[in-house]
């Protein structure tokens, strides 16, 4: 999860860096970026399901809370995304 993470938001990053000059690389990034989190999303549900196997009571409380951040920084990207994608096509 933390993987797909740092790849959407090296893709944040290009398309923040993109607005203004290239609307087409913004747009593509921030596409990107989305794609991106809904993996993140389908890797949270899959993790989420695979606590329920794990016996011990603490492990699975710290990763559950891990899933849910991570999850939830998920969520953030698709904002910046979409506020790009906007912002694109407001300057249009």
């Amino acid at each position: 999860m933390a993987s797909l993470l740092a790849d959407a938001l090296r893709r944040i990053d290009t398309a923040i860096a993109s607005l203004g000059a290239d609307a087409d690389t913004a747009t593509e990034a921030a596409d990107g970026a989305i794609t991106l989190e809904r993996r993140l999303e389908h890797a949270y549900y899959a993790g989420m399901a695979d606590l329920l196997r794990i016996e011990d009571r603490n492990e699975r409380i710290a990763r559950r809370e891990l899933y849910r951040r991570c999850s939830q920084l998920g969520e953030t990207v698709v904002d910046v995304a979409e506020r790009v994608v906007y912002a694109v096509m407001k300057e249009s």
